[in-house]
């Protein structure tokens, strides 16, 4: 009895200072976010002034100066807001400002950069839906801009510049229609700089998980075009001929009515012609190259189950049948 009560009261014991160990883990992990967000703070430098003493003041004057056209200066005084009175409830308005103003005379990286400071911040004391917005907007700019313009020189373009803007972009809103584009753009962007696997994770994540979206569809197609150009690439290489075969029969199944549907039923016939020559070879390779007459009978059969109406179908029926009697010969002179 005795035994019993001592378990008992370690068990109470245990699970107490496991309700502790776990609230202090989590105090912890809190105060370690405070203080990395804390750290991150924009902090005032020696030239850093306001022209007004209290924040009020200072937004009214910020305003007034952007009314009157003068951008910089009016630029200058927001950020010296958030800066000096970093915790004022004017602050957040501010930094809004100033991105505001930083996307106006074309600064979108930065402006990008600084609209993210309010989600970090600022949480719950701005649009929320409209910053997201403006962020994507940037980001699909950045995608298209074209750098290093000078004189008639029409520039460059480098969209993975892109890439992690509109990572932010989902992380910053996961679901909805925005995040559905935002990742269909990641894997087009992929796509233009050739990381063909991580363009088809992207598009694989718009097919899936928002499959009403109307960008389901094109992500569907891309996916499968990015597998065939992996197989046309290896020709050799028979899984990936499947791989791009099931995609396109996928994408073919559940959108009949898409725009992309007589491309996706010319790669796939493309791809079934590779893969009955791949399939034709290998049975080729076993009679002629190796001349394993058994291992040639078994792929010619297999060839002929698969791909009957082929072209090559009437030979590999011609060659089993020479192999099945050389084998038949061969078993009648070992008995």
């Amino acid at each position: 009895m005795r035994s019993a009560r001592q378990t008992a009261a370690r068990c109470i014991l245990a699970a107490g200072l496991f309700c502790v160990s776990a609230a202090a883990t989590a105090q912890v992990m809190d105060d370690f976010e405070e203080d990395a967000a804390a750290a991150d703070r924009k902090r005032p430098g020696l030239l850093t002034r306001a022209a007004r003493p209290t924040p009020e003041a200072q937004l009214a004057y910020a305003r007034e100066l952007e009314a009157g056209g003068r951008i910089r200066g009016a630029m200058k005084q927001y950020a010296a807001l958030v800066m000096l009175w970093h915790d004022a409830p004017q602050a957040p308005e501010a930094q809004l400002a100033y991105a505001r103003l930083l996307e106006k005379r074309g600064k979108y990286l930065k402006a990008f950069e600084e609209y993210q400071y309010l989600v970090d911040q600022y949480a719950g004391q701005f649009p929320y839906e409209d910053v997201v917005d403006r962020q994507f907007r940037i980001a699909n700019l950045v995608m298209n801009r074209r750098w290093g313009r000078v004189l008639f020189l029409p520039g460059f373009r480098s969209p993975e510049r892109a890439l992690p803007l509109f990572e932010q972009v989902v992380r910053n809103a996961p679901g909805g229609e925005r995040a559905a584009r935002a990742r269909f753009y990641i894997g087009l962007v992929n796509e233009q700089i050739k990381d063909l696997d991580a363009a088809i994770r992207a598009y694989e994540t718009v097919y899936h998980r928002f499959p009403g979206n109307p960008f389901a569809a094109e992500a569907a197609f891309r996916r499968a075009v990015c597998l065939y150009r992996m197989a046309r690439a290896s020709p050799r290489d028979e899984a990936r001929c499947r791989r791009a075969l099931s995609a396109l029969a996928v994408f073919l199944r559940d959108f009949p009515e898409s725009p992309n549907r007589p491309d996706a039923q010319r790669y796939r016939d493309a791809l079934h012609a590779d893969l009955v020559l791949l399939s034709y070879e290998k049975a080729v390779y076993y009679d002629r190259i190796a001349q394993r007459p058994e291992a040639a009978r078994i792929a010619y059969n297999d060839f002929i189950k698969r791909f009957p109406l082929s072209e090559q179908a009437r030979e590999a029926r011609e060659r089993m049948e020479v192999l099945e009697q050389q084998l038949e010969g061969q078993s009648a002179d070992e008995e």
